[in-house]
């Protein structure tokens, strides 16, 4: 296979951008689907453990796609309830090598601070601008690194229950609606401050089954009602 050609791995992602374009319930409002950057290969691994002695494990090595850019923003469109989302991804053999995302000492602690210096953004949402991430946390003797959310609502960073590659396998299943990384947080979802958020993973998970019927939501489903 040439360089620049797809993976299959990638070809999933691929299919996750025409599952929405293709869709007549979705109005896609802005897409990146750019060339794969040959750049974004193991060697990144290779000289993150020799310069900054952090190994990643040979699992996560095979779960990333190479595109420069790959997202979408999109919304629902009538008879449908209305729901948005978006997602951007940053090819982990680059993001690796990327400056750690700033916060400001007004909105958080020094320790958060001090914590978030191994962050490294997988997933953001450019288009909408809404601040709102998701990155790896890199720190020596870890391979499979943390995965933290930040949310801008609260600016809250929330570790996530899963790992890189469940978190691509989720976000494949979510199209990136909003807030669907507090299914695997520990935020109070049953409180009143979630509770938009809580309504829009169940409209999420009540239309998506009819609208991407080749996806099993079931997992999803039951996670949710375990958390409200």
């Amino acid at each position: 296979m040439e360089l620049d050609e797809p993976t299959p791995y990638e070809e999933d992602w691929l299919n996750v951008l025409d599952e929405l374009r293709n869709s007549p319930a979705v109005d896609v409002l802005n897409e990146a689907r750019e060339d794969i950057d040959v750049t974004a290969e193991d060697t990144a691994f290779d000289d993150l453990a020799e310069w900054e002695g952090i190994e990643i494990g040979a699992e996560l090595r095979s779960a990333y796609i190479r595109f420069a850019q790959l997202g979408s923003q999109w919304r629902t469109v009538e008879p449908y309830p209305y729901l948005t989302g978006e997602f951007q991804l940053t090819p982990l053999p680059l993001a690796v090598h990327e400056d750690a995302p700033e916060f400001p000492s007004s909105l958080y602690s020094d320790e958060q601070r001090d914590m978030a210096t191994g962050f490294r953004v997988i997933d953001a949402s450019p288009f909408t601008g809404t601040g709102s991430f998701v990155a790896l946390r890199l720190q020596p003797g870890v391979e499979n690194p943390e995965v933290w959310y930040s949310d801008h609502r609260t600016n809250t960073l929330w570790p996530m229950n899963l790992d890189y590659r469940a978190y691509m396998d989720a976000l494949r299943l979510t199209k990136g609606v909003f807030d669907w990384q507090h299914l695997f947080t520990e935020a109070p979802l049953g409180d009143e401050e979630f509770a938009g958020a809580a309504a829009d993973l169940r409209v999420m998970l009540d239309v998506f089954v009819e609208i991407f019927p080749d996806h099993d939501y079931s997992d999803l489903k039951a996670r949710l009602r375990e958390r409200t």
